[in-house]
């Protein structure tokens, strides 16, 4: 292997290793976590969650051992306030916090062979009084470092110009992470364009790209590497969607899935990664957590490991690559270099930022 990536968006640091806390979701193929509410009918029109259960469970990463690790036991789930106080249920996973008995459950899930704790969302969360965002958060240990993971329910009203993509995965394990690996050989991509929380079903264009060497290019399909469209044999049903392949990612990628509806055009990225590749990178980011302060830059030293011993490996070069966090933008040239920094003002511009790292075998 003489090519690897790795994209950073969010971490912890501590005590020499870095653990990524990211969010897995799980629900029914064609709806998200986003809640729209009709003040017409006073009522959630999509996606409503006691028709279509969401399943969140936290995915913390660790570089160390460059692979999903299990939360040790003991975590808990918060709603809206990380520090406030945690959801309690009972031994059969009933919610019985007072006022969230109809909205939360909990249970375990299998994901990419790994059983975690999950919370699954049984009730809505927008309200004829209350339409403001909500968050729901894991708060955990691995080997006795804290991890935080945070997953943002969006709520708006169903009124007005709001335009979003509406993003489904599936894996092969059926699951809906991102994460490839040897229980989940493909992962398969279905946008559709929502208008105020309603699917846009005709007159819109889609098409997909790959981030590559520094810049968007459009996906041509290659056979066990990248598909486009409906694929025998597998749950791909849109003509629009995008299947990726184990062999179609290197590390982490950035696919772009661009929408054109009555002239304007839309975006949506989304990032696999693969854990089966015999090397990782440890991006060695300078700062603690995604929140970057005014008075912070953050640095990355990254180092390539080998998966089976986690041991460092020498004879690699980085080259970078910054992208806007919701659009894919690119934010001006590659740079190749040991280290790299982002100033705090570029974040603050772009409201976010994908930094991709490649390692190429010198």
């Amino acid at each position: 292997m003489s090519n690897l990536s790795q994209t950073k968006i969010l971490y912890a640091y501590e005590d020499g290793d870095t653990i990524t806390p990211s969010m897995g979701v799980s629900i029914d193929a064609g709806y998200g976590v986003s809640q729209y509410w009709d003040p017409n009918k006073q009522a959630v029109i999509n996606t409503d969650f006691v028709a279509h259960n969401a399943t969140l469970y936290p995915l913390p990463y660790s570089s160390k051992r460059g692979q999903y690790v299990v939360p040790d036991a003991g975590g808990s789930w918060f709603y809206n306030n990380p520090k406030g106080t945690a959801l309690t249920f009972d031994a059969n996973g009933a919610c019985t916090t007072t006022g969230y008995e109809k909205i939360f459950k909990q249970k375990s899930v299998t994901v990419n062979g790994l059983t975690l704790p999950a919370l699954i969302l049984i009730g809505n969360l927008a309200t004829a009084s209350d339409h403001t965002d909500k968050y729901i958060y894991y708060s955990g240990t691995f080997q006795n470092k804290e991890f935080l993971c945070q997953q943002l329910i969006p709520i708006q009203t169903a009124v007005g110009d709001s335009y979003d993509i509406l993003m489904s995965a599936t894996g092969a394990d059926g699951s809906g992470d991102e994460v490839l690996s040897n229980d989940n050989d493909y992962v398969i991509y279905t946008p559709v364009l929502q208008l105020a929380g309603n699917s846009i079903l005709s007159g819109v264009t889609y098409n997909w790209q790959h981030f590559s060497d520094g810049s968007w290019v459009d996906v041509i399909s290659q056979a066990s590497l990248y598909v486009t469209g409906v694929i025998a044999g597998l749950p791909s049903t849109s003509a629009n969607s995008l299947t990726v392949y184990n062999a179609g990612v290197e590390g982490s990628e950035l696919y772009r899935c661009v929408a054109t509806y009555q002239g304007k055009t839309f975006y949506k990225v989304v990032n696999p990664t693969d854990i089966h590749d015999p090397y990782y990178i440890d991006d060695g980011c300078s700062i603690v957590g995604s929140s970057v302060k005014s008075d912070e830059t953050p640095t990355f030293s990254p180092v390539v490991y080998d998966r089976s011993s986690h041991t460092a490996q020498v004879g690699w070069n980085f080259s970078y690559s910054k992208v806007a966090m919701n659009t894919g933008d690119v934010i001006g040239d590659s740079v190749t270099s040991k280290s790299f920094s982002v100033p705090y003002a570029e974040i603050e511009q772009y409201k976010g930022i994908r930094v991709r790292i490649q390692a190429t075998k010198a």
